[in-house]
């Protein structure tokens, strides 16, 4: 305490000052060395790494010089031996809370960390939970829990790695805002039940990283990416957004992969001039189209159309895949399969959609697949199809039975025949005794 950290403690009180000598000067009672009534104190003298006990802090925060603020719950795991000296926490003890109105809640610059701390922003105006405006700073394992704009903006290159925090509740914004080039990286967060999009992504120069989030509930998109913004999402579950799982407009780029988007009310979109590389996701049971295409640019040699590849994309209440509106896409090796329509592709955008061909080429005088690799099928083949798998299952179980009872039959025969000849060497061994006799 004092060296390798400072302790905040709203309900420290100074220690009993002695009695002064006579003709001398009262001594002003002081806190114990390293330990603060707030936490803007803390910060003030020095930083470093201030650890906060359980509580509500009503003061806005400006975190510009490496200060890495933690809650106590957290803070022994973090600081290891040379957190001994910590006060102990108790189970089920309340958070470390930062409570702002009418101001960004905390405001990060530089190295900058926020540790396992809820923070709220409440009041009138338009303000962040969290801004992130220049460097590299961190937020780990905390609770965004609204704000009256965005709970999380990045702006300003900024480039910070926020993982394993929840972020939620903004009542006029996103749940992670990016713009103004910034960028990051976001993982192991549940992202939820915000005003807008769970993550906008908005600006040429603005680029995120996605992985592992669970993104749901939120009354735009799961995803937003736009104005040439650019996304890569990877292991994702994206589900139950109003609008669209992922959408990208407005010359936006990206590349997601093994995502699971569903139950939102379109699956992906890529619109207005956007391009995305869209590989073994899944994307079902979205309640219109799985993936949509619309008013793609002109492929160059820089710059190839939507790339669709290995995904499975079934039980969509509209289409499968719907390319048009001058829209352009490449079908690679995916499974559409029990939408209610498969594939639509209007007149203007047929010209613009290709399908990878099988590795082995048609027997000569073949009709070659109309569909190249792809396996695209109704509902009732889907069906007919896993009747056939589930009677061969059925059959094979019901032979595998009837083997193992034959083999119990012949094991029982065998035994028997065996205890047969034992006793015949038996009666003929005594045979000859009894005649001797």
């Amino acid at each position: 305490l004092g060296a390798d950290y400072k302790l905040v403690d709203q309900a420290a009180r100074p220690d009993p000052a002695p009695e002064p000598a006579e003709g001398e000067e009262p001594v002003v009672p002081t806190l114990p060395a390293g330990v603060y009534n707030s936490i803007r104190h803390a910060i003030s003298d020095g930083g470093g790494t201030i650890v906060l006990k359980p509580g509500v802090y009503e003061e806005p925060l400006l975190l510009e010089n490496g200060e890495k603020i933690v809650s106590l719950r957290s803070a022994r795991e973090l600081l290891g031996d040379a957190g001994e000296d910590l006060p102990t926490s108790v189970p089920g003890e309340g958070p470390a809370e930062i409570l702002v109105n009418s101001f960004h809640a905390v405001s990060m610059l530089g190295d900058a960390e926020l540790v396992d701390v809820t923070v709220q922003q409440r009041g009138p105006g338009r303000w962040f939970g969290v801004l992130i405006a220049e460097g590299s700073p961190k937020l780990t394992k905390c609770d965004i829990d609204g704000a009256t704009s965005s709970c999380v903006g990045v702006c300003g290159g900024a480039d910070p790695v926020i993982s394993g925090c929840k972020v939620h509740g903004s009542q006029f914004g996103n749940g992670i805002a990016v713009f103004e080039q910034g960028k990051g990286t976001v993982s192991e967060c549940e992202i939820f039940e915000n005003e807008h999009s769970g993550v906008d992504v908005d600006g040429e120069g603005s680029e995120v990283t996605l992985t592992g989030n669970k993104i749901r509930r939120n009354r735009g998109d799961g995803v937003l990416v736009r104005m040439q913004a650019k996304v890569t999402a990877t292991g994702n579950e994206v589900h139950n957004n109003f609008h669209c799982g992922i959408e990208l407009r407005d010359n936006a780029t990206a590349e997601a992969k093994e995502n699971d988007v569903w139950g939102n009310n379109f699956g992906v979109i890529v619109a207005k001039g956007s391009t995305a590389v869209l590989e073994t996701n899944k994307i079902c049971r979205n309640y219109i189209t799985g993936v949509e295409v619309s008013r793609s640019p002109e492929a160059t040699p820089e710059r190839e159309p939507t790339l669709l590849k290995g995904n499975t994309i079934e039980c969509n209440l509209e289409s499968g895949v719907k390319v048009w509106y001058l829209g352009a896409a490449r079908l690679d090796a995916n499974t559409i399969q029990a939408n209610l329509e498969e594939m639509l592709v209007t007149p203007r955008s047929r010209r613009n959609v290709t399908y990878q061909a099988p590795e082995e080429e048609a027997p000569e005088g073949a009709a070659k697949p109309k569909f190249g690799n792809n396996t695209i099928s109704d509902a009732k083949e889907l069906v007919a199809q896993r009747k056939a798998v589930e009677n061969a299952a059925r059959v094979a179980k019901a032979e595998a039975a009837m083997q193992a009872e034959e083999a119990l039959r012949l094991d029982a025969d065998l035994e028997g025949s065996q205890g047969g000849d034992e006793g015949e060497e038996g009666a003929v061994a005594e045979e000859p005794a009894g005649g001797g006799a």
